[in-house]
């Protein structure tokens, strides 16, 4: 495999994928939310637990693999 592949390989992982815009947080492959509230969201990933931090949030969109969440964001962390 060449470097390239590896890389590339390595930035489309898709045992995951989370993306922040501006009020917006686009989450794919989540596994299951463990707690919702407008101040705290806990999102459980395969390896980890995502922490989401603000007010006023709310789940805009959800499937079976995706999730969306608006409101004010404040901050994002990982356990």
């Amino acid at each position: 495999m060449h470097m390239l592949d590896i890389i590339n390989s390595a930035l489309r992982n898709n045992n995951y994928y989370i993306c922040l815009y501006k009020n917006n947080i686009y989450l794919y492959n989540y596994i299951d939310i463990l707690s919702f509230d407008n101040n705290l969201i806990m999102i459980k990933f395969d390896n980890f637990n995502l922490k989401i931090k603000g007010s006023n949030m709310l789940i805009k969109h959800m499937q079976e693999k995706e999730l969306i969440i608006s409101g004010n964001i404040v901050g994002v962390s990982y356990e």
